[in-house]
């Protein structure tokens, strides 16, 4: 006569299952957080870029525009600024827009270290004027700053584009 047994795990199988499980999780876990934070990081710091790079290059066209007597046509207002950085629909790792506006408050204003939003600030040209004192005030060009914010482990970068060039400093890290 055969024996017609149908046998399941058993406990001691399903407990050794588990902490294999258990085990790979406590592996893999650490390094997909690590991976996410990687990439949002590399977000924030191609958007600082192609951020710079698009501000070269309008206040590159502009200048060629007036070198054969066409009017600009680069924003002069942050508004207009950030319209111009947010056209592309990206967004910052946290969420809402890549580019905001920036007051260079060091505490409130430098970007959003929560989002990875970069700061932006724009400061019109400025004539020479002399002062109650005497002393001459001079010109100063037009210019965008743009602030990488202290997001997650990167330090914070200014960078101010002008018609003259790009100035990039790091301006502090979160250590």
């Amino acid at each position: 006569m055969e024996r017609n047994e149908s046998r399941g795990f058993t406990l001691f199988e399903l407990l050794i299952a588990i902490a294999v499980i258990g085990i790979v999780s406590a592996f893999s876990v650490p390094a997909y957080r690590s991976y996410v934070e990687t990439a949002n990081m590399t977000k924030v710091t191609a958007g600082f870029e192609q951020g710079v790079r698009l501000a070269q290059n309008t206040f590159a066209k502009d200048k060629t525009r007036l070198a054969i007597g066409i009017p600009p046509s680069a924003p002069d207002t942050v508004e207009g600024w950030l319209e111009l950085l947010n056209s592309n629909a990206a967004e910052a790792p946290g969420g809402g827009p890549a580019y905001i506006p920036s007051d260079n408050n060091r505490d409130s204003g430098r970007g959003d270290p929560e989002t990875g939003a970069i700061g932006v600030q724009w400061q019109p040209f400025r004539p020479s004027t002399v002062r109650k004192n005497g002393k001459v005030r001079p010109e100063r060009e037009a210019r965008l700053t743009l602030w990488r914010p202290l997001y997650l482990s990167l330090v914070e970068q200014r960078a101010i584009v002008t018609t003259e060039g790009v100035d990039i400093k790091v301006q502090r890290s979160s250590l």
